[in-house]
């Protein structure tokens, strides 16, 4: 299942984003080996999201939450209502992904 960019609208995989976007950062294999083990919740600390913004990501509340990508022309900037309405709904939602792509996707986001 895909989750759209907030900014660009591109379309990127879940597994990608939960699995594959890490090794694509600067961090040693042995840095992305732990970060594949955190628990969600510490996915997204500042340290890790430092590693992503270099990558061009930028995440809202969870890691289907894009706010910008890599594929964003420069300048590109989150469309407010639809990111507002994803970060509700990955408020309400936790962590369970499956739910939050469902729910991206049942409501055109």
């Amino acid at each position: 299942m895909d989750v759209h960019c907030s900014s660009c609208r591109e379309p990127w995989e879940v597994w990608h984003l939960c699995h594959d976007a890490v090794h694509e950062t600067e961090m040693t294999e042995d840095e992305a080996a732990v970060w594949l083990e955190l628990p969600r919740s510490e996915q997204l600390s500042t340290h890790h999201r430092d590693f992503f913004a270099r990558e061009g990501w930028e995440f809202g509340g969870s890691l289907l939450h894009v706010r910008s990508c890599p594929a964003c022309p420069e300048g590109a900037e989150p469309e407010s209502e639809t990111d507002a309405m994803r970060a509700a709904i990955v408020s309400a939602l936790g962590d369970d992904l499956d739910a939050i792509a469902a729910t991206f996707a049942d409501e055109g986001l």
